[in-house]
């Protein structure tokens, strides 16, 4: 006689099924709206299955543990946590649910199963399951109403109250920095929020969220740092789940690679993808109960479109989305191929779970379905996620772009001898001439004092327009923009801005700039106590400037003809086009010369 037992309901929701689903799907606010314990989790000990983690926690009354694999679901359709348990009265759980479009409205199918230990413990376990399901309920029907009056899961209170005083003494301090509305609303965020909203906040999706600037909120949150209101971590992101590998309080606790525990892949960590700033309150100011209350949330990795459990026997079936587009089939451990879905393509695809067979590409339709063959070896899981998705992630490049990181955070630095890939930035070099006879014609005091105000008319032109100044070297800037386009619009405004300059001051006559523009990959290293640019890229860059006569810019001619149709400045400008020839650089680069008084003269008016 099975002593399994099996509750299920249906939940009828007015919201529809995309609502439905992200609210289900966030089984971290799910678990804490019932009430559930939080969990402690731990590293599992590599074993045959696809548990990756050890979990202890109390449910239904009992002390618990088990191993935790990562859900099963597909997306706005099922959702699935099997959980084999090591102690407590049950010996395995698992929780399925169902979604279905119903009209205008939704309906969410529950399945509760349970396995006691002992037939004895029966009527104990379907009194606790019922109790579950009851609570599982009601959250849904509780999300359902929520989403009906203002589209959100309802917010749940805060587990400990925010220290008032303490949180005035920050938002004092945060208005005296200039945060403005936006600091405003971070200090809201922090008195009212619920934890699962606090214990990580990302900048760029409070932006995507308050319809402002992501630049403008990520400084926001570091003048709350300065404040005192919050506190900076970073998190270590892997390439595949894109969730947090560990998180750590400094970037000097990096090191050259992390490693996912849930996708079993080690990579190298890097500026553009690897490293996420985020942000928790102060715990002075308010405690946040951070839990984790789940590990494998499907609303952690909005990506992933299809996951599932391969058997060491057997195959797992992921299905691709209703649409077309470009996805990439992943099995823990590296193993992947993309996927390109369009309308005419097969719908059935099979994939042996083998090194020489594993595909490269799959050309399939949408809504086909991909059987994932067992080798074998060890059960695994498998997933189907998009190819590109919107990031939200505000990386430690983008923070290291920003003046008042480099300001303000000047501890945060790499440990000596580490060095970090950026995949993209651009520097401008400067360079100003005639400030050596400028010191033997008015003095040292007053060429140090011309000095020192062109750096000031730079540095504002250069953060004007979205960049850096990483250093000073004698008379020259270097300084880091995103990309060429806000590097030449960085150029150009510090141009003009010194015209300007040069034209009221007695001692300018006898000056001018000379600048240039490249962009690429290189690396990020500690150099002098700050973080600094290296290799090929930065060296490109220099040569540029010395390539360039006094009053002009020079940069490759594809970012010229790019700035061009942008219009930071009109093809007449361009005074020259050629075929440059750089010491330390392989082969010659096609180059323009862009004219600072025409430039100047045309802005001006």
């Amino acid at each position: 006689m099975s002593r399994e037992i099996v509750l299920q309901q249906w939940v009828e929701c007015q919201s529809d099924v995309c609502s439905i689903w992200k609210g289900l799907s966030d089984t971290e606010w799910l678990n804490r709206a019932m009430g559930n314990e939080r969990l402690e989790v731990k590293s599992a000990s590599p074993d045959d299955s696809a548990a990756r983690y050890q979990v202890k926690t109390r449910l239904g009354g009992f002390e618990v543990s088990w191993t935790e694999k990562p859900y099963e679901f597909d997306f706005m359709k099922s959702l699935k946590v099997q959980r084999d348990m090591q102690s407590g009265p049950v010996e395995r759980l698992c929780i399925a649910y169902l979604t279905e479009a119903r009209g205008l409205g939704s309906r969410v199918g529950i399945t509760l199963t349970l396995t006691p230990r002992t037939v004895l413990l029966s009527p104990i376990i379907r009194l606790s399951a019922s109790s579950t399901l009851k609570k599982l309920v009601t959250a849904i029907e509780v999300l359902d109403q929520a989403l009906v009056r203002n589209g959100q899961p309802p917010a749940l209170p805060p587990s400990h109250p925010v220290h008032q005083e303490r949180l005035d003494r920050a938002a004092a301090a945060l208005q005296e920095a200039g945060a403005g509305a936006l600091g405003r609303r971070l200090v809201e965020l922090v008195a009212h929020a619920p934890d699962d909203q606090v214990m990580r906040i990302r900048p760029y999706e409070l932006a995507a969220e308050w319809s402002a600037p992501r630049r403008d909120v990520l400084a926001a949150c570091l003048l709350a740092v300065k404040a005192g209101l919050l506190q900076l971590q970073w998190d270590v992101v892997c390439p595949s789940c894109r969730t947090g590998a560990s998180s750590i309080d400094s970037l000097g606790e990096l090191t050259a690679h992390g490693f996912c525990q849930l996708c079993e892949i080690g990579f190298g960590l890097d500026f553009d993808d690897s490293v996420e700033a985020t942000f928790r309150p102060v715990v002075g100011v308010r405690q946040v109960e951070a839990g984790p209350y789940c590990v494998g949330s499907p609303a952690r990795m909005p990506h992933v479109v299809s996951q599932a459990i391969l058997p060491t026997a057997g195959r797992a079936l992921l299905r691709v989305p209703d649409e077309e587009g470009l996805f990439r089939l992943f099995m823990r451990g590296g193993k992947a191929a993309l996927v390109t879905s369009r309308v005419g393509g097969a719908t059935w695809a099979e994939v042996p779970d083998g090194a020489e067979d594993w595909p490269e590409r799959l050309q399939l339709s949408p809504s086909a379905e991909i059987a994932v063959q067992s080798g074998g070896e060890s059960e695994r899981h498998v997933k189907l996620e998009k190819a590109s998705w919107a990031n939200l992630a505000a990386t430690a490049r983008d923070v290291m772009m920003l003046p008042l990181f480099r300001r303000e955070f000047s501890a945060q630095v790499l440990r000596p001898g580490l060095s970090l890939q950026v995949q993209r930035f651009a520097l401008v070099f400067t360079d100003l001439t005639g400030s050596t006879e400028l010191y033997a014609h008015a003095g040292d005091a007053e060429a140090f004092r011309f000095v020192q105000a062109h750096f000031e008319v730079l540095t504002r032109a250069v953060e004007a327009n979205g960049g850096a100044v990483v250093k000073t070297m004698g008379d020259a800037v270097m300084a880091a923009f995103p990309d060429e386009l806000a590097a030449v619009a960085g150029a150009c405004a510090m141009l003009r801005d010194f015209e300007g300059f040069r034209s009221l001051d007695p001692l300018g006559a006898r000056t001018s700039l000379k600048l240039g523009v490249f962009g690429g990959p290189g690396f990020v290293a500690t150099a002098n106590k700050v973080l600094d640019y290296f290799g090929q890229t930065v060296n490109v860059a220099a040569r540029l400037q010395g390539e360039a006569q006094p009053g002009q810019l020079v940069l490759p001619t594809e970012v010229a003809d790019q700035a061009i149709a942008r219009g930071l400045f009109d093809a007449v400008h361009v005074s020259e086009r050629y075929l440059a020839t750089l010491k330390g650089v392989d082969a010659p680069l096609q180059v323009a010369r862009v004219r600072l008084t025409s430039l100047s003269a045309d802005r001006a008016a």
